[in-house]
């Protein structure tokens, strides 16, 4: 396990070794802003799969690491949650602020993106017992194409998050947008 683990770290070192080495610019901060799906499982009532919005800024450090702080939130109008609770209708919102660190591979017309993320998370569905906050993880990743020198499109991002937040347990979040690059380094 040992030499597993330290094998992978010595090859990803290599790779990102050969972007060291490379004298182009990098953004020093990038403003993220776009769309927000993030489907619900059956541990996740009374939310139903719920849009929204996704917002992030990242301040780069070098070529290929940086880190991001992360924002998002998603809503819902719910009007069948069963027989256990006929005729009620909610409204359901889930809102997540993570940070943490961001590896980036830049190439000339794209970036390729992924990072580690761990913060806190607010549920609220209106219902007694079903709404609450918590710490939060996420991780995952993404691609940024380069349509100019200051803007990309965000073609997508997809995240991980579990939580202990009743309404946000065990999810993927995909998103999609556009993303400002400031200043250059």
């Amino acid at each position: 396990m040992r030499k597993s683990v330290l094998s992978f770290v010595v090859l990803l070192l290599l790779a990102l070794s050969r972007t060291c080495l490379a004298q182009d610019d990098f953004p020093r901060a990038e403003l993220f802003g776009g769309f927000s799906y993030l489907p619900a499982g059956k541990a996740d009532f009374p939310r139903d799969s719920s849009y929204g919005f996704q917002c992030s800024i990242t301040g780069n450090l070098n070529r290929w690491f940086g880190v991001v702080a992360d924002f998002g939130g998603q809503y819902r109008k719910v009007s069948d949650l069963g027989p256990t609770y006929p005729g009620v209708t909610v409204n359901t919102s889930v809102y997540e602020y993570l940070a943490g660190p961001r590896f980036s591979i830049r190439r000339e017309r794209f970036t390729l993106f992924f990072h580690a993320l761990a913060g806190g998370a607010k549920g609220n569905s209106g219902l007694a017992g079903f709404s609450d906050s918590g710490f939060a993880i996420g991780g995952g990743g993404g691609l940024d194409i380069h349509i100019g020198d200051r803007i990309a499109v965000r073609a997508f991002q997809i995240d991980y998050l579990g939580s202990f937040v009743d309404i946000l347990e065990d999810n993927a979040r995909f998103g999609f947008g556009a993303v400002i690059n400031l200043g250059k380094k």
